[in-house]
């Protein structure tokens, strides 16, 4: 089966090499020791450590990193703990950030706020952007500190002027969204662009849903799609989904089904429900051939069982179809979904995932997957457009 083939979830399609799981925003707990790097033979491995143990900053620094990235043969977060909490004794605030961020993960150490409160506490009053960033979102709330919102954003603004990308994103849709401060759609707009200077796929992606939907700016199609396109181009999948849906559409792009369902598989290959649902509609359609309504269904039931809620429009539209079907179609249709979501796995909102932030690798846990969605005028037709998330997300990531 070719990968733009609408077929149902049944079969594994490859059209990105690379794979980018999405960032959900708000709370994106970032550390910059996983850099990449080459890994150590056992040689260099024994060097570093005698140096280490011998109270070698830099080598108990990178010795952590080491084992953090698995350049040591294999990740090992027990050795990585261990070696950054003796470079964080030392003031190191890296280490620090890169501590704390492990007891807010519970990697190699058990799961501490508190005691990643502390440690963020120390590596934030030497200025580390990474860590006024991570002890800002601390403070936002939903984690066993003290919620301090004010305390938070303050935090932030610190390290978003900083240049820390993450943390402008961080601010740019908090002033979109209102959540702990007063809305200013301005101003958040203002924030995103500065976060998507350097092309930072996370902050494409939101600058070109303000772009799309009119927030704190005029609404301009052409540059939501000149966005989406960079956060695609860099494997993020919301875009790639949201991006699809205007070629779809035809809106700001000259209407292209094919390429469409090129971007919706894309963003499916990387189990991302929305854009099943909008694999279940190419399949109504025939954007690559002559309409399928079994692979249609297997697309739709796999949306279904991952999104919190299904407009009512597609229930409605599917309930149609599956009336249309023969029982051994149904449990074909069942069979493909379960075979795509086994290959596929979607993301689980209270599971660990791997990011790829650009340029380096990072870890993030969704704490609190509810969904605020901005207003968009693609919710009211039966395309499903990628929600505006803005809840909590921790994760771990590279320093742009």
């Amino acid at each position: 089966m070719s990968a733009v083939s609408s077929k149902g979830p049944g079969s594994r399609m490859q059209y990105l090499a690379g794979q980018l799981l999405p960032v959900f925003l708000t709370a994106v707990f970032v550390s910059q020791a996983a850099a990449q790097g080459k890994p150590l033979s056992s040689a260099d491995l024994s060097r570093l450590t005698s140096q280490a143990e011998n109270g070698s900053l830099r080598a108990q620094v990178e010795l952590a990193k080491s084992y953090e990235g698995g350049h040591s043969g294999k990740v090992d977060y027990q050795q990585a703990a261990h070696w950054f909490r003796k470079a964080a004794d030392q003031g190191d605030p890296d280490s620090q950030n890169s501590l704390a961020v492990l007891y807010l993960t519970g990697r190699g150490v058990s799961r501490d706020d508190i005691e990643a409160e502390r440690w963020l506490q120390r590596a934030a009053s030497s200025g580390f952007p990474l860590a006024l960033h991570n002890l800002g979102i601390l403070y936002l709330g939903t984690w066993k500190v003290a919620p301090d919102p004010q305390r938070g954003i303050d935090l932030l603004t610190r390290a978003a002027n900083a240049d820390l990308e993450i943390a402008q994103l961080q601010l740019g849709f908090e002033y979109l969204s209102g959540s702990h401060v007063p809305a200013d759609p301005q101003l958040g707009f203002g924030w995103l662009k500065r976060a998507a200077k350097r092309h930072f796929a996370a902050a494409d992606f939101l600058l070109a849903t303000a772009y799309e939907n009119g927030q704190g700016t005029k609404p301009d199609l052409g540059k939501a799609v000149e966005h989406y396109r960079r956060a695609a181009e860099r494997g993020y999948s919301f875009a790639e989904n949201n991006l699809g849906r205007l070629y779809m559409e035809g809106r700001g792009v000259e209407k292209d089904e094919q390429q469409a369902l090129r971007l919706f598989l894309a963003s499916a290959e990387q189990g991302n429900p929305q854009s099943y649902l909008n694999l279940a509609l190419c399949s109504l359609k025939g954007c690559s051939g002559a309409p399928d309504q079994t692979a249609a269904y297997s697309w739709y039931i796999s949306g279904a069982r991952f999104m919190k809620s299904v407009p009512e429009n597609f229930q409605q539209k599917f309930s149609e179809v599956a009336a249309q079907l023969t029982p051994q179609q149904i449990a074909n249709a069942q069979t493909q979904s379960q075979t795509w979501i086994l290959l596929h796995p979607t993301s689980d909102p209270h599971t660990p995932l791997q990011l790829d932030h650009v340029p380096g690798p990072a870890v993030a846990m969704n704490r609190n997957s509810q969904p605020i969605r901005i207003p968009n005028e693609g919710l009211n037709s039966l395309w499903q457009p990628t929600q505006f998330m803005l809840r909590p997300f921790p994760s771990r990531a590279s320093e742009h």
